[in-house]
């Protein structure tokens, strides 16, 4: 069993297609591409100091030329052979900030809302992690999962293309939830991070990483017209007070927290494997200490949450 009876229950919908029912006009090409990922021999992966895999084979550039037709690539980097995914985020940047909230996750049962690609979750594997349910609704983002996985071939990483509000998840437990990026596009944080706590188990973390406003903002800054540094659909960019706020409603106790990291173009920006705007187009050419629309320019925080007793 996987998790848990409700979990398995929800993933048989997905065990033969990665896509479901789902309808996306691009579905049929992607599985094309997936069927014609070749089988490989030999291999080794190595997912501690990254996502590193090789095999085998005589042909890299008939691969690159597949893994290509699934951009734009926001998370990474991956290694296959000689290739190297240069994704729009460099995500080990930001794996390293969490690795300092010193959490262990060996042997853990563990939700990602909001996986993105799987990166972390096969990061989240390397440290020891016993299973990793990752819920993504961008297609694009399965397809990824779904071809790095054909390579990597862990039995240890399930994704569903569900939304966390529409999964039907509300019995299970995990002892480790991770909630990356997610919070400010939130209409309700409260409910979201409520949540997410439900399915905490007693003793489990919630690893939330979020943009952090400056204090001045009091509880958080609401962007006008829901834009902020590009994004469309952010509500609330909570200053750190706000989130110690809702945290405290919530009766979460925070045991660890990271510095303040800036947000930079080293971090993110347009590659080969994400051709299009990025962090560039984010902040105004005059002062980057500040967003397009005038807003303080990213920063980020992480915060490790338990239950309080």
């Amino acid at each position: 069993m996987f998790i848990s009876k409700e979990v398995e229950a929800l993933y048989c919908q997905y065990k033969d297609n990665p896509f479901g029912n789902k309808k996306d006009r691009r579905i049929e090409s992607w599985l094309e591409i997936l069927s014609r990922l070749p089988s490989i021999h030999n291999t080794e992966v190595e997912l501690i100091n990254g996502v590193n895999i090789d095999f085998d084979i005589k042909d890299n550039d008939e691969i690159e030329r597949l893994l290509l037709e699934l951009i734009p690539w926001r998370k990474g980097p991956f290694r296959i052979n000689d290739i190297f995914i240069d994704s729009e985020w460099d995500s080990a940047k930001k794996w390293k900030r969490f690795q300092k909230l010193n959490l262990d996750l060996d042997g853990k049962s563990i939700l990602d809302v909001g996986s993105g690609n799987g990166y972390y979750a096969f990061r989240m594997v390397g440290m020891g992690a016993d299973k990793v349910l990752c819920l993504e609704p961008n297609l694009v983002h399965v397809s990824q999962f779904s071809a790095i996985n054909h390579f990597v071939n862990s039995e240890k990483i399930r994704m569903i293309p569900e939304r966390l509000e529409e999964s039907g998840l509300a019995n299970s437990k995990f002892d480790v939830i991770f909630s990356m990026g997610l919070l400010y596009h939130q209409r309700n944080p409260f409910e979201h991070l409520n949540n997410l706590k439900d399915l905490l188990a007693d003793n489990g973390k919630l690893v939330l990483e979020t943009i952090i406003s400056p204090k001045e903002y009091g509880i958080a800054l609401e962007p006008s017209n829901g834009k902020y540094a590009s994004m469309p659909n952010v509500h609330f960019v909570h200053t750190d007070n706000g989130c110690k706020s809702i945290f405290r409603n919530l009766s979460l106790q925070v045991h660890a927290e990271s510095d303040i990291a800036v947000t930079n173009d080293d971090e993110q920006r347009s590659t080969k494997w994400m051709p299009f705007k990025s962090f560039e187009s984010a902040l105004n050419l005059q002062n980057k200490s500040l967003t397009i629309e005038g807003y303080p320019a990213p920063k980020r925080k992480f915060y490790l949450l338990g239950k309080a007793s």
